[in-house]
């Protein structure tokens, strides 16, 4: 029964993660796959922003970096290497760069990557996310140790991804085949989160007891300046 209620509770902190890190990237899952999202959530914190109340300009993609094809995805490999259009500590320079033209503080800020992009760069400089520099303590609920260009980072599996992912390899980029990154500072969204309910009753199959619980959340873009998102993938 301990099994079975911490798997429960997992799983509900998965598509709690899923739905948040979804809406500030400006994407929803449908259950199946990723859309991007068509119609804000409510009234828009600012009348520039999108349908999805992101900022046109705070989105990410090979144009931002001069490449061939505008609206693809951002081909990236550790120090820019062969076939690739730029590197990742170069993505998050531009990232850290938006935020300081909009006067985004620069304390309180976070990056959310997902394991392709921490693979490369772990890559570019191993000290940047080894824990042995930073410290076991730090790696708590998917942080990583230390900070990277201003940026706190985190790692995570529910990030919004298109077609085969950001591992998909392609030199020039990809509008179909991507992955989304996103950026942003601890006041650019809220979000408000509470188990409304418990109760447990006895199982009719099995000996046991069943616990069960109702988590209820509301989440809002407040600052989308202060919202990055970067399309990308292996090049």
């Amino acid at each position: 029964m301990d099994l079975a209620t911490d798997r429960a509770g997992f799983k509900l902190r998965d598509s709690f993660d899923q739905d948040v890190l979804g809406y500030m990237s400006g994407y929803s899952w449908s259950g199946s796959a990723w859309a991007a999202r068509t119609a804000a959530a409510g009234t828009k914190a600012e009348t520039g922003a999108g349908a999805d109340e992101l900022f046109a300009a705070n989105k990410l993609t090979q144009g931002v970096f001069g490449g061939g094809t505008a609206a693809n995805s951002i081909p990236v490999t550790a120090g820019g290497g062969a076939g690739a259009l730029t590197s990742p500590l170069a993505v998050l320079n531009r990232m850290a760069r938006l935020m300081d033209a909009a006067n985004v503080d620069t304390d309180g800020r976070w990056i959310v990557v997902d394991p392709v992009f921490k693979e490369i760069l772990m890559d570019e400089d191993a000290k940047l996310v080894n824990a042995d520099f930073g410290g076991d303590s730090e790696v708590r609920n998917g942080r990583l140790p230390g900070t990277i260009r201003g940026f706190r980072v985190y790692q995570s599996n529910n990030l919004p991804y298109k077609g085969t992912g950001a591992g998909t390899s392609a030199a020039s980029g990809s509008a179909s085949n991507f992955g989304v990154l996103v950026a942003g500072h601890d006041s650019s969204v809220a979000v408000a989160d509470q188990i409304a309910k418990t109760e447990s009753f006895r199982s009719p199959d099995t000996f046991a007891d069943i616990v069960r619980g109702m988590q209820l959340y509301g989440r809002k873009i407040l600052r989308p300046q202060g919202l990055i998102t970067a399309n990308y993938n292996l090049a």
